[in-house]
């Protein structure tokens, strides 16, 4: 009985006070609709999806196979998948952003105040948002005021998280073929070395070279000695030839490979500019104003009525 009294009792309190919890209520409701519609800018959304690309498929090993076709796959692993989120997630792509787009002059930041870049800097990474997906890809979504903005910022995203991926790979590639690039200079000394020796030789026994009926080099000379010590020349000059035709190619094969602009990542969905915002959601803040204005003004009618009583209550006493 005692609650149901007490139930009552606040029934017939808030219908006393409705008038006015109505009122707080709507009031509320007005100037939260207000204050969304003139005070909150509108944020617009976009968003791209991206999978690795396994960047083996521009090994020279891949691109020069001479024992047949061999098996590479396409995408990339997860291990792929993490790097990609790391380095989207880094500060080289996101201070580039920051850069590229102006985004102190475009958050309107007061550039006076003190530790302004690190302000700007969170605040964009509340906008920026880079995360692994369930099936294993990257989603890169952007915030922004303006929707062609939005979009820019994620399709150059992809563009420089792309360019930091390969960086490595390519620079790696590079350094090898520059390093064979100093054994074809090393390979060629040696080789002209060779090849003067054996003219000096091929003068003083006067060497001459005959090929018979199978295609065999016969050579012939004033001395036996010295056809002997031409014929190891000879054989020196051969592997030393053989050697320096492996390092261009290598060093060709290297170039080639590093120079080959293939994509390290796969744009499943290409960022666009939003046609409807994001947020604020006015409904929906005007719906949660005027029910947290309504409880709490409830709330004020039951205590204020409370008060009353105990006033009341000690006068009395």
């Amino acid at each position: 009985m005692s609650s149901n009294h007490h139930f009552i009792q606040a029934i017939k309190i808030v219908l006393k006070w409705k008038w006015h919890i109505l009122g707080a209520t709507l009031l509320s409701a007005i100037i939260a609709a207000l204050v969304s519609l003139f005070a909150m800018k509108e944020w617009y959304s976009s968003r791209a999806i991206i999978y690795p690309i396994n960047q083996g498929i521009t090994d020279r090993s891949t691109l020069f196979n001479e024992k047949g076709e061999t098996q590479v796959e396409y995408y990339g692993t997860k291990n792929d998948v993490n790097r990609l989120l790391e380095i989207a997630n880094s500060s080289p792509i996101t201070d580039f952003l920051i850069n590229h787009f102006h985004i102190v002059e475009h958050y309107g930041t007061n550039t006076n105040a003190q530790y302004y870049r690190t302000k700007v800097k969170k605040k964009f990474l509340k906008n920026y948002q880079v995360i692994k997906t369930e099936r294993e890809a990257i989603e890169i979504t952007v915030l922004d005021t303006d929707p062609d903005t939005a979009a820019a910022m994620v399709n150059l995203a992809i563009e420089k998280i792309d360019e930091w991926n390969k960086a490595p790979v390519v620079k790696n590639k590079l350094r090898i073929a520059a390093r064979f690039a100093e054994d074809v200079i090393t390979q060629k000394l040696d080789l002209d070395t060779l090849t003067n020796e054996m003219n000096e030789l091929g003068k003083i026994y006067s060497i001459s070279i005959k090929a018979d009926d199978k295609g065999n080099s016969i050579i012939n000379g004033n001395s036996a000695e010295g056809v002997e010590k031409y014929k190891v020349l000879q054989q020196q000059q051969q592997n030393a030839l053989l050697n320096y035709n492996k390092m261009v190619t290598l060093k060709n094969q290297y170039e080639l490979s590093a120079k080959e602009n293939v994509p390290s990542v796969y744009v499943v969905e290409q960022a666009y500019p939003a046609e409807k915002k994001e947020k604020p959601v006015r409904s929906l803040i005007v719906i949660t104003t005027a029910f947290i204005t309504l409880i709490l003004a409830v709330i004020a009618a039951l205590l204020s009525e409370q008060i009353k009583e105990i006033r009341t209550e000690l006068k009395n006493a």
